[in-house]
């Protein structure tokens, strides 16, 4: 539902000024920015298509908004309106159409740091990967410039794992680090990009790689005992690398959780509740209620199981590491929602 206040000023025969206050139920939030930006030559016309935008919103009719105000700012060039057309186009999942209004909102402010962000994650949803190489380039030799190569790595490594298109993910990071590839954090994501490619042999390749030339390096000491405690190989030498980055990263909930995955890899129940049950309090996500869950079903705590493979469902559905351990468990879905 969306609440619209309006004010209405007669300054002249000529000129009407409309303020328009809204708070958005609708998504669930308070409108993300103002339908426009204060102007008091803001011709008529323009005002009253904002006016139909907001009337088409109280009708449900977000789509019809989204292209008026994109419209809007294609006409005045007005950083309220580009940001109003690509929040309502997000909302409805119009990628393409929030592109364009995200376009026009970086050639009123190129700077601004989440028109940049937006524009980078629609060239990538939808596969605009050319200009999206190109925007990227760009932006790396700018972080280059300002000595903080680093950084743009780790806002690349985000940026591409939220497409589920792996191998394009990995061709992307790969591409763009190309001259970096010595760099640790950029070997940390590119091990992890080939995890996700199911290439587990070349992830394990450039994490030794990695802990050989930064040995203190808890992240890719957990991520190569992790992934060998998860395929059930090497299991003394998985715990060595556990401990190790345990040492380096005492709180951290995924070396934490990963300890508690070893333990019962090596069949220590026991021990692997203390440890998963203190990894879950610190951070109850979908994955550490997996390997929780499994736990204290093996423990034959299946309802307190139950609970936490739930609590890990509400939180993210569709994980992968979840859904695998209830079809191994032979738990339906079904049974979550009891």
């Amino acid at each position: 539902m969306f609440v619209v206040s309006l004010y209405i000023m007669i300054f002249s025969r000529n000129f009407i000024l409309i303020s328009l206050v809204c708070s958005n139920l609708l998504l669930g939030e308070q409108v993300l920015s103002k339908p426009i930006s204060e102007n008091t030559s803001t011709p008529p016309e323009i005002i009253f298509q904002i006016l139909a935008s907001e009337i088409a919103l109280l009708s449900g009719n977000i789509p019809s908004a989204a292209l008026t105000y994109l419209d809007v700012a294609s006409k005045t060039k007005d950083i309220g309106a580009a940001k109003r057309a690509t929040e309502l186009a997000l909302a409805i999942g119009d990628n393409e159409t929030a592109l364009k209004a995200t376009t026009i909102w970086l050639t009123i402010d190129k700077n601004d740091v989440s028109a940049r962000e937006a524009f980078k994650v629609l060239l990538l949803f939808t596969e605009k990967y050319d200009q999206l190489m190109q925007t990227l380039a760009a932006e790396r030799e700018t972080f280059r410039g300002k000595g903080n190569v680093e950084s743009f790595y780790n806002e690349l490594s985000s940026l591409v794992n939220k497409t589920k298109n792996v191998k394009k993910s990995l061709e992307i990071f790969e591409e763009i680090s190309k001259n970096d590839k010595t760099l640790p954090n950029v070997m940390y994501s590119r091990a992890m990009l080939y995890y996700r490619n199911g290439d587990s042999q070349k992830m394990e390749e450039i994490l030794r790689n990695l802990v050989d030339l930064k040995p203190d390096h808890a992240q890719a000491l957990n991520a190569l005992g992790y992934s060998m405690a998860n395929a059930n190989n090497n299991l003394e030498e998985a715990q060595r690398l556990i401990e190790a980055a345990l040492r380096f990263a005492p709180q951290d909930p995924h070396i934490i959780d990963s300890m508690g995955w070893i333990n019962f890899r090596l069949g220590n129940l026991e021990l692997a509740e203390k440890w998963l049950e203190k990894a879950y309090d610190s951070q109850p996500d979908a994955e550490i209620s997996a390997h929780y869950g499994e736990v204290l079903w093996a423990l034959s705590q299946k309802e307190f199981a139950l609970k936490i493979f739930s609590s890990g469902f509400k939180k993210n559905p569709s994980s992968s590491i979840l859904l695998d351990t209830l079809t191994r468990l032979k738990i339906s879905v079904d049974q979550l929602r009891k």
